[in-house]
């Protein structure tokens, strides 16, 4: 009995320490671009904001933001491939050739929407 005792304590005393402890490797993350012009934007004026993004029922300012943030930054980048497509993969594609929508569309995420 004692020894299902002490083992309860340690799981209780691990799990409390545990739940202090910092996830590894987030530290260095950047945030998502769309995600900080959306709060950058919030900051300067959160009625403008409210008016520019928000539903009729005033909500989900946000989450519109981020999304006509991210819908704007797909069109920017289909055009510039549509433009010169060995020139986009050049610029955007990764080590291995890959991924250049992907990388162009977080590039221009932060771009202002119109």
């Amino acid at each position: 009995m004692n020894k299902i005792l002490a083992l309860c304590l340690v799981a209780l005393l691990s799990s409390v320490a545990l739940a202090g402890a910092k996830v590894p490797g987030k530290e260095g993350h950047a945030k998502n671009p769309a995600v900080a012009a959306c709060q950058a934007e919030r900051s300067a004026g959160a009625a403008a904001f409210e008016a520019k993004y928000a539903n009729d029922k005033g909500k989900r300012a946000g989450r519109r933001c981020v999304r006509q943030h991210a819908k704007a930054a797909r069109t920017t980048c289909k055009a510039e491939r549509a433009t010169d497509r060995a020139a986009f993969r050049t610029k955007y594609a990764g080590p291995k050739g890959k991924r250049a929508m992907k990388r162009c569309v977080r590039a221009h995420a932060g771009d202002p929407v119109r």
